[in-house]
């Protein structure tokens, strides 16, 4: 029997209160199981009666009960639509034929089953993906193990740098009209074309991408591809796009253009007398464009990464114990926190910034900012009036904004001459590794403090090398006299 309803049970209970004898309840009890029993009956005719709607002409495919074909009779055109049950995934599959004629149905039938139960069999999920949907299954994946220590698993500006990567492959699949396409349908010879895409579209500053950067977004789509999409048996190795990269100059030499010793000097007095007191700007502006131009002399004369520099404390710069006393009004000992080096190494760097500090601190306090010393609080803040003194590290975008205002101005007057190249806030690294290695710095001890390789500067910078040793190898040679093969005497 059938437990009763609440409303059931409240009618019962007015049965007892009336004294009825437990005949009466009885009879009043059976009497609702029947009618519950008739309501199920009505339900289950129902639910018969959609399906029957729905599912016209059934016919099960190469005798299989697990497989068959339909016409949905809820269509206007009732077309033919395949059905898969997977036993293990207790789940149905269906797709549309695309067809009203039944034998083409049964064919199509026929291949389908037979590759979807292939996949099944060597464990491929029965449930499909769209390109969207592997890219938010892959982020989701990567954004826990989210880090501010590079090398521990993947940063915050690393994390948006690969979503940017695999943005991409979303606007590629786009515009080959395979939003909504299933990963084990789309063409894998399309991912031949994805590079050329990538390389047709211009950045944001109008700047187009390397064919070094492009093959980086190559690599990302195919890890993401590794890492979710095989991985995780959605789909084979073998439905993985084809994926090939642009060649690349084997040659390695800095990214980025980087300006000379005397372009060096000439922009520094540029900014200091030009750019600092251009007329029309306000105190505060002033203040900001000297505080910028102690920025731009202190990265050529630090080496340090952009993203190092920024996130610089004043608890990160001391006095060198070791150095004499010119040594310790000059020099600076920075230290770098693994948390804000790209390799999660910590390391410390000697650099001739004293003046420069002395200066920052200077004109911060003239601008409102209170400076400690050996605090935790940023040495390069943001310089806006809503977070003062709130302790908010200015950005990478700020300081590009800047270092473009700059060069503009510097090659507008004449300065220096651009003639196309590339000044970015990470050029004034290479500014520093090329000049240490002219001026006879041991390459160790510019690999230690630049917090790299010997192998990568031996590599990126060998050029520069070959440069200054003209003299040593070039000893001895060009010394003999120059015949001319046609002068009968040289032979006489």
């Amino acid at each position: 029997m059938t437990p009763p309803e609440i409303e059931d049970i409240d009618a019962i209970t007015d049965l007892v209160k009336g004294g009825k004898d437990i005949k009466q309840i009885m009879a009043v009890l059976q009497a609702l199981d029947a009618i519950n029993e008739n309501d199920k009956r009505k339900k289950l005719i129902e639910e018969q009666g959609n399906a029957n709607r729905m599912f016209l002409d059934k016919e099960f495919v190469l005798g299989k009960d697990n497989v068959y074909i339909y016409r949905d009779n809820r269509t206007k055109k009732k077309g033919y639509y395949i059905r898969i049950y997977d036993p293990k995934s207790q789940t149905h599959w269906t797709k549309s034929l695309k067809t009203t004629n039944r034998l083409q149905a049964m064919t199509m039938a026929e291949q389908i089953y037979s590759e979807k139960i292939g996949r099944i069999n060597i464990g491929v999920r029965h449930q499909s993906i769209t390109t969207k949907e592997l890219v938010a299954l892959y982020q989701n994946k990567r954004r826990r193990y989210l880090t501010n220590t590079p090398h521990q698993g993947i940063t915050p500006r690393s994390f948006d740098a690969l979503c940017n990567h695999i943005k991409h492959w979303e606007d590629f699949m786009q515009e080959k009209g395979h939003t909504n396409t299933k990963l084990e349908d789309i063409p894998t010879e399309l991912g031949i074309e994805f590079g050329l895409f990538i390389q047709s579209k211009k950045k944001d500053n109008g700047f187009t991408r390397t064919n070094y950067t492009i093959n980086h977004t190559i690599a990302a789509v195919k890890k993401m591809y590794k890492d979710v999409a095989v991985k995780e048996k959605y789909i084979t190795t073998n439905e993985v796009p084809i994926f090939e990269y642009l060649k690349t100059n084997r040659e390695e030499k800095p990214s980025r253009d980087v300006i000379s010793a005397e372009e060096f000097t000439a922009i520094t007095k540029w900014i200091n007398y030009k750019y600092c007191n251009e007329k029309g700007i306000d105190d505060k502006e002033k203040i900001k464009r000297r505080v910028y131009g102690l920025v731009y002399t202190m990265s050529h004369y630090m080496g340090c990464r952009p993203k190092e520099m920024l996130g610089l404390k004043w608890k990160d710069i001391s006095i060198n114990p070791s150095d004499d006393k010119k040594g310790k009004e000059i020099n600076r000992l920075v230290h770098i926190p693994a948390t804000n080096s790209k390799t999660g190494k910590s390391r410390d760097i000697i650099a001739p910034i004293a003046p420069q500090i002395a200066r920052l601190i200077k004109w911060y306090r003239e601008f409102g900012i209170n400076v400690e010393p050996n605090s935790d609080k940023y040495v390069f803040p943001r310089l806006t009036n809503s977070v003062l003194n709130q302790n908010v590290p200015t950005t990478d975008v700020a300081w590009k904004k800047r270092l473009y205002k700059v060069m503009e101005g510097a090659d507008k007057d004449g300065v220096i001459q651009l003639n196309g190249r590339k000044i970015t806030n990470y050029s004034a690294r290479h500014f520093y590794i090329t000049e240490a290695i002219r001026r006879g710095v041991d390459i160790y001890d510019i690999a230690l403090n630049a917090g790299t390789s010997l192998t990568y500067i031996e590599r990126t910078y060998s050029h520069i090398t070959v440069q200054m040793r003209s003299k040593e190898l070039t000893k001895g040679l060009g010394k003999h006299r120059l015949y001319d093969p046609l002068n009968a005497e040289d032979f006489g």
